[in-house]
């Protein structure tokens, strides 16, 4: 059974994609119980597998209680540990899974036990509709996140481009 209002208003509030609806006025409440009615609580016994990379995911993630373990695979099918998170780091993830069929990128395993409050990508949508401000801030929230991934990822690319680049000039 999930936690009450109260408690899990305080924990969705410090998360990223929820902390515009901090303010205490009556949208911001009717938004946060919306999200609260819709969430459903999972738990996962160590060792469990949370998200499995290359499978498809249609639910968003908000790490309530325990440890987990992020890692993804190499090109020749290598294991390596891109994170190690527990609850007091306001973790979430599989967000992309709000915006549409999401094919995953990473592999979440529970190190210890977990408890995750859920919510799936089609209840995502219909919440939108529902309360359009709650859809504007979140989906902003969201591409925000995005451009800053692509400006790293773009950032890395130029540096690994120049350090090949700089790699083949020397052998010449």
């Amino acid at each position: 059974m999930k936690e009450d209002f109260d408690t899990i208003r305080q924990k969705l509030v410090n998360i990223e994609i929820f902390k515009d609806f901090s303010e205490q006025n009556e949208t911001n409440e009717r938004i946060m119980k919306m999200i609260y009615d819709n969430l459903s609580l999972k738990i996962f016994k160590i060792g469990e597998t949370i998200i499995e990379e290359g499978t498809a995911g249609e639910h968003f993630f908000i790490l309530t209680n325990g440890k987990i373990s992020i890692s993804r695979k190499t090109q020749s099918g290598d294991s390596i540990a891109l994170a190690n998170l527990n609850e007091s780091m306001n973790v979430f993830f599989g967000e992309s899974a709000l915006i549409g069929s999401d094919v995953r990128t990473a592999t979440v395993k529970a190190e210890s036990e977990c408890r995750t409050l859920t919510i799936s990508g089609r209840r995502f949508i219909e919440m939108c509709e529902k309360e359009p401000l709650f859809g504007y801030k979140v989906l902003l929230c969201l591409s925000k996140r995005l451009r800053k991934s692509l400006m790293k990822a773009n950032n890395d690319i130029a540096t690994l481009y120049g350090a090949l680049f700089r790699e083949i000039e020397s052998i010449n």
